[in-house]
């Protein structure tokens, strides 16, 4: 009987050891990590320390991964400058090894093949502007729309080019190998002339599907794009997600799958809104990154993740993070 109390004691100090929020304050800021679980804040350090590592070196991220044996990381920076955040705040979002088939990447690319004649103007243009691109990614509109705002790089040379190319339309063919691109190609540049492609509201569910697989892709450029493209499609343009294609990658980012993603298809699925049935199937049975972002102590991560929880179940229940790991492992009544 002593024996099995102390076994007990064991498991429950380790459990709550896991939940306790892992913040770490330096002088460059606040670090969370988010997603341990049978790793503790201390066994990461001690670990990193072993490698001449710690939470706050740049290489960070690589060591966790490579030489720790993480499926997955991502590091995330905000830079905030109010009264109740006036610290730099770093989330390192982790999948610890032994929860490595929560992680199912895409395929990587096989070839790496020299620029497509289909759009050697478009990969021309961004080749003289690297800033372009990820104008585009934080403001598809301005590409996309029909009368976007005036701004500088609106009234710039080079994203006139792009308009220009854009109002003339593309071919199936074309079309179909922007496709084929996403899934063969790792050479960046034709796989972001692709994306752009792909991301023009209107192409149809075939374009959706490839932008909606790129979502676990292991090249972030692919994913954040895929995510940000998809997003304005059905924001702005109203255009409907092909659900019965896509409802097993989102239910993968949910859980664990390209954590670097994670944020971008969160926003992607609160402007698509889905019907509360096909929401909890999302994260029925996993969910576990954004119930682990629940469970962070930054005030800003803790409320996206409820928010998000909210609008996609309509579950009512409060922001206490077991509460809703029971509900998605369907041990606990919504």
């Amino acid at each position: 009987m002593r024996n099995l109390f102390a076994v007990f004691t064991l498991v429950a100090t380790t459990a709550a050891a896991a939940q306790a929020p892992a913040v770490l304050d330096t002088r460059q800021g606040r670090y969370e990590v988010i997603g341990l679980d049978r790793w503790t804040l201390s066994m990461l350090q001690d670990s990193l320390s072993s490698h001449d590592e710690s939470l706050t070196t740049h290489t960070c991220a690589a060591v966790i991964r490579h030489v720790l044996g993480f499926p997955d990381v991502s590091v995330v920076i905000y830079s905030r400058r109010t009264p109740e955040n006036p610290e730099k705040f770093t989330e390192i979002m982790v999948v610890e090894p032994q929860d490595s088939s929560r992680v199912r990447f895409s395929p990587l690319p096989e070839d790496s093949l020299p620029v497509r004649a289909e759009w050697e103007e478009v990969a021309l243009v961004l080749r003289g502007n690297q800033d372009l691109f990820g104008f585009l990614l934080n403001h598809p509109h301005v590409l996309y729309g029909g009368s976007p705002p005036d701004s500088l790089l609106r009234r710039s040379p080079d994203t006139e080019r792009l308009r220009l190319i854009w109002a003339r339309g593309f071919s199936t063919a074309v079309i179909d190998t922007a496709i084929w691109t996403l899934q063969h190609d790792r050479n960046l540049a034709n796989e972001i002339p692709a994306l752009l492609i792909l991301g023009t509201p209107g192409l149809g569910p075939d374009a959706q599907v490839a932008l909606g697989q790129a979502l676990r892709s292991p090249f972030g450029i692919q994913s954040m794009a895929a995510a940000r493209f998809l997003r304005y499609q059905v924001a702005e343009a109203g255009v409907d997600l092909p659900w019965d294609h896509l409802e097993s990658t989102f239910h993968a980012v949910l859980d664990g799958t390209n954590l670097f993603a994670l944020r971008s298809v969160m926003e992607l699925l609160v402007a698509a809104r889905p019907d509360s049935v096909l929401g909890v199937r999302l994260v029925k049975g996993g969910g576990h990154m954004v119930v682990a972002r629940l469970a962070a102590d930054d005030k800003q991560v803790h409320t996206e993740a409820y928010d998000f929880l909210k609008a996609l179940t309509r579950y009512k229940l409060p922001p206490d993070p077991s509460e809703w790991r029971r509900a998605l492992d369907g041990v606990g009544a919504p």
